[in-house]
């Protein structure tokens, strides 16, 4: 490994982490709202619907940079490994999601209208945020296949 590569991940970790605990504020916020929405849309079901959307797109999401701490800035020749965990995990975070959506809807605490229009909201924050962060840097590590 090159004196650079060892640099450059470290970099890359800082930058992701950043940008994840930025949109996470964002999100999280979205999903306060759409708590208090809900409450007084729904009652009783509401909270705990939106809440649930919300922790569903934090998860997702968060877990979607690791393949990225994995390779770093990509110089290493990690940047093959890192879209290959990509896809195992993205397939994983699919399953599971629906997994415990579907689960979750079938309780009669749970209103599952609340909780897909929290995750369409919450993943609406989360993109725009990472975009609008993503614009503002000038210059932005790449991964080279």
């Amino acid at each position: 490994m090159s004196r650079a590569t060892v640099k450059a991940a470290p970099a890359v970790t800082t930058l992701l982490r950043t940008r994840n605990r930025r949109a996470g504020l964002v999100t999280a916020a979205v999903g306060g709202v759409a708590v208090l929405v809900s409450w007084a849309v729904v009652g009783d079901q509401g909270p705990l619907s939106a809440l649930l959307g919300t922790v569903l797109v934090l998860v997702f999401f968060s877990a979607g940079t690791l393949p990225f701490v994995v390779a770093g800035d990509g110089t290493g020749g990690r940047a093959g490994l890192a879209f290959v965990v990509l896809g195992m995990t993205y397939v994983l975070r699919i399953l599971l999601g629906v997994a415990v959506y579907q689960v979750a809807t079938r309780a009669r605490s749970v209103d599952s209208t609340v909780v897909g229009l929290t995750i369409i909201g919450c993943a609406l924050a989360w993109t725009n945020t990472q975009v609008v962060l993503g614009l503002r840097r000038a210059h932005q590590p790449t991964l080279e296949l």
